[in-house]
């Protein structure tokens, strides 16, 4: 295994990854296990700086998806507002961003390239997981809005890492 591949933060991967799936797939049945396991990885953070970073990522991220709901780009059926389960997913997202992803985002045109594909397409594999829970009610604009913020955010976070490393 090369020095690299061992260095990565394979909890932080994983738990990610499976935090993702099992919010999508099952909404509000997996907040608790969710929940643990984001306070187990921010208690595991080292340094104010780095939880400080991870609470303000999910609170931008739940204020751009609850101004994106009001803009009609993203729909949740039956609300008019972010699930509470999908918080908790901008919260094991920001998680993850910390621990492992912002290393990924330095170089600005990589993480934008990174962000506007790998946003947009975590939504869309998140919507049809879902069972129809969440939905594009803009189509293909939903898709590009979407593209745009999630290639500034990415290069957002690549950037704000020097804050708190």
């Amino acid at each position: 295994m090369s020095a690299a591949v061992s260095k990565l933060n394979w909890r932080a991967i994983i738990g990610f990854e499976l935090c993702w799936f099992l919010l999508v797939y099952f909404q509000q049945l997996a907040f608790w296990p969710v929940l643990a396991y984001l306070l187990y990885g921010s208690w595991r953070l080292v340094g104010t700086r780095r939880r400080l970073a991870v609470l303000i990522i999910a609170l931008l991220g739940i204020a751009i998806d609850s101004a994106l709901i009001q803009l009609d780009i993203l729909s949740f059926s039956l609300r008019d507002s972010l699930p509470l389960w999908f918080w908790l997913l901008w919260g094991v997202f920001a998680l993850a961003v910390v621990e492992l992803l912002a290393d990924f985002l330095q170089k600005p045109w990589l993480a934008f390239v990174l962000g506007a594909t790998g946003g947009p397409l975590s939504y869309i594999g998140g919507a049809a997981l879902s069972g129809g829970v969440l939905s594009f009610p803009a189509g293909y604009v939903s898709y590009g809005v979407l593209a745009l913020i999630w290639g500034g955010l990415a290069v957002l976070y690549g950037q704000s890492r020097r804050f708190y490393v």
